[in-house]
């Protein structure tokens, strides 16, 4: 079997065993939707880590991320997948797959494949996801609509470490410095798109102006 069908599947496999994994933590030590929702975001997300080894043409990366924005519109509309849906509807789960298809896109589309653009993701999973979690439980000073300080800091402090750890795993042996750097860099501009973006829209504002940034960045070296 070609290696780029045998990707796909393990994309697949790789998605839905995260979402098999909250479901059953949902219903057996029934961790709330908020939780599991979040479980599911940031889980889910590290698939720019395989992928990013898994494939080489773009029209093949695409497939996957293609595929979970059809998978995700249903299940918000038809309440499919409960563990990653909340009561109140947001279609959250739908753009952050038609960012994960644009960004797929961006990465894969040149030669060599870009290795920035992805830091959108990182950014917006573990940066994103822990601000939820965090501002929820310690909600610190709010600073806006639904934005507390306890989840910025979350969202700056997350959004490093992943964004550091997927350059460490991606880069092919950049300067450490170098790498502080960018995962400093790139987590700040996360944390400023996200501080002044609707909720409902950040998992398309933080990933694609993150995403364009090192695309730019990138292109331009």
């Amino acid at each position: 079997m070609d290696s780029q069908i045998v990707a796909v599947v393990l994309s697949f496999v790789f998605v839905f065993a995260i979402i098999f994994a909250a479901t059953l933590l949902k219903k057996y030590l029934k961790i709330s939707e908020f939780t599991t929702r979040k479980i599911i975001h940031i889980g889910v997300g590290n698939w720019v880590i395989c992928a990013f080894y898994l494939f080489t043409d773009w029209y093949i990366a695409i497939v996957p991320p293609i595929t979970f924005i059809i998978v995700n519109y249903l299940s918000y509309r038809y309440t499919i997948f409960k563990a990653m849906e909340l009561e109140e509807k947001n279609p959250g789960t739908v753009y952050y797959s038609i960012s994960l298809t644009i960004l797929t896109f961006f990465t894969f589309y040149w030669t060599p494949k870009l290795i920035l653009p992805y830091l959108g993701i990182m950014a917006m999973v573990w940066g994103d996801g822990f601000a939820a979690l965090i501002g929820r439980a310690y909600p610190i000073k709010k600073i806006s609509e639904n934005k507390s300080l306890g989840g910025s800091i979350a969202f700056l402090v997350m959004s490093s470490i992943a964004c550091f750890v997927y350059l460490l795993i991606n880069s092919g042996g950049w300067d450490i410095s170098l790498m502080i750097k960018l995962a400093l860099l790139f987590s700040i501009i996360g944390t400023y798109v996200e501080l002044r973006t609707r909720r409902s829209i950040d998992n398309l504002t933080v990933p694609l102006l993150v995403g364009l940034v090192g695309v730019l960045m990138e292109r331009a070296l």
